[in-house]
């Protein structure tokens, strides 16, 4: 008779194998299934929407052409007291590596003081204003430890409140100017991240009052302010 091409132990061991085979194939998927659910959160998108806040130092860079009486007032000049305030606003990621940013302010007070021929009058008034800057931001790195960015965009300002001083029924004017930006983020997990931003800001307006040192004569000036915002704080990404 003729000899079977497989013993019964190779049969049996066979048979075992294409079974140990078949359960890992089985299991594979399940295990991949298992590991995409685990990465699943990591995976997700990020949303484009960051929200941030933190103090925000105003430093001003202030000339002033001024008139009394339509007459000009030789070196006269004013300069306008440096504010801290808290800062805030939203950035929106648009495309990789392009944002947009409104920044916004709690409105403080600033103190308008008479220089040059005008210093003896000490106070000219105060203002109190609100700022609002809308820009564009371009990341430098999008990775790495330190982020760089520059952006650039305009600035409008609205004065909310003005106040007497040497100047009686003073009246600043809201003001518009361009404005570039420059700062850098530190991320320190997947949603929070520290930040340094500075906004050059050229800023002109008008005033006007009346002098009840001069009899009441009517005064006016143009005001350049041109402050330089610094703002350190700390951003969340939803």
């Amino acid at each position: 008779a003729a000899r079977p091409f497989l013993s019964r132990s190779a049969a049996r061991a066979a048979c075992a194998s294409a079974a140990a085979f078949a359960s890992l194939a089985a299991a594979l998927p399940a295990q991949a299934q298992a590991q995409a659910q685990t990465q699943a959160p990591d995976a997700a998108p990020k949303s484009p929407w960051r929200l941030y806040a933190g103090p925000a130092h105003i430093g001003f860079s202030t000339s002033a052409e001024v008139r009394a009486a339509g007459q000009l007032v030789p070196g006269a000049n004013a300069e306008a007291d440096s504010n801290t305030s808290l800062g805030f606003g939203a950035i929106y990621d648009f495309h990789p590596g392009w944002s947009a940013e409104i920044a916004l302010g709690l409105p403080p007070t600033t103190a308008l003081k008479g220089t040059g021929t005008l210093a003896s009058a000490g106070t000219l008034g105060k203002v109190k204003y609100g700022p609002a800057v809308l820009s564009v931001r371009r990341q430098l790195w999008e990775d790495g430890p330190v982020r760089p960015y520059i952006g650039a965009g305009i600035n409008y300002t609205l004065v909310l409140e003005s106040r007497d001083g040497f100047v009686s029924n003073l009246h600043v004017k809201n003001g518009v100017g361009p404005v570039l930006q420059a700062g850098f983020e530190v991320p320190i997990d997947q949603r929070w991240s520290f930040f340094v931003d500075a906004k050059k800001i050229w800023l002109k307006t008008t005033a006007t009052g009346t002098l009840p040192a001069l009899g009441g004569a009517p005064a006016y000036a143009k005001v350049r302010l041109d402050p330089l915002v610094v703002t350190a704080g700390v951003s969340y990404r939803f």
